[in-house]
């Protein structure tokens, strides 16, 4: 594993921060590309992935302040107020949750195309492949960082210097990759496909809850929380959420029938 990329007196490059910054880039030509396709200009689009960046940093933190409270509120948080919240909000010393982003992106991106009147769904169907490729990178941010690994495993697992443990863990991370890889390619594909507009981007929220689902199962680091019973982490309870409201958005947004 590799955290730091390199370093250059105090400054660090951290893999899993450039890996991100990646991400932000591979889902924006992705979406680009499919924007162009609609006949759309990229001024639009580029203001978009503005107020998304923003949203999902800010989204991603919040979730993480959620599930980590104890770290941030226990007793060996700092004591004075201000020292708590300058804790909460030092995105920069690592501490982000998917889910949270991709809600704070998603409800960013809302106001955003709602101020400009702009199609929701048109915009959100562009991007849901761009939003899969951009884990690909993501997860492998978190490979590098030996963050986000499996329970432990023998036969298939990987040893990951930054638990300390020298016993190996199933590198959920490289799974999750890989299936968010399939699932942008699958994405593209059926985007060219779609029976009606937000079809594609409620399809990406419904595979990946699923499928977020399952590999938690398979978690074996702190961070994923437990949350309401020690048997589903909030992320589990987050996926059920959302496989719940991709089924009602199927039926809400298809076109009715003639009468």
């Amino acid at each position: 594993m590799h955290p730091i990329l390199f370093e250059f007196g105090p400054f660090h490059l951290r893999t899993y921060g450039l890996m991100m910054a990646v991400s932000f880039l591979l889902g924006l030509l992705l979406a680009r590309s499919l924007n162009r396709r609609e006949g759309r200009g990229d001024d639009d689009l580029m203001d978009l992935t503005m107020w998304i960046m923003v949203g999902a940093v800010v989204g991603a933190r919040i979730l993480y302040v959620i599930v980590e409270w104890p770290e941030f509120w226990g007793t060996g948080a700092p004591l004075s107020l201000g020292g708590r919240i300058f804790n909460m909000a030092a995105v920069w010393r690592g501490g982000l949750v998917y889910y949270g982003g991709l809600v704070g992106a998603f409800f960013a991106a809302l106001v955003f195309l709602k101020r400009r009147r702009l199609p929701v769904w048109s915009y959100g169907d562009v991007l849901a492949p761009g939003l899969a490729l951009g884990q690909v990178t993501g997860r492998l941010g978190c490979w590098f960082n030996g963050c986000c690994y499996g329970r432990e495993s023998k036969e298939f697992g990987i040893v990951f210097p930054a638990i300390g443990d020298n016993i190996p863990h199933l590198p959920t991370q490289l799974f999750e990759a890989s299936f968010c890889l399939l699932l942008s390619v699958f994405l593209a594909w059926f985007w060219r496909r779609k029976a009606y507009a937000g079809q594609v981007f409620w399809l990406y929220v419904l595979c990946y809850s699923v499928w977020r689902f399952i590999i938690e199962f398979y978690r074996g680091d702190d961070e994923r929380g437990i949350l309401v019973s020690a048997f589903l982490s909030p992320s589990q309870w987050i996926s059920l959420t959302l496989i719940g409201a991709a089924l009602a958005m199927f039926l809400i947004l298809r076109p009715k029938p003639a009468r």
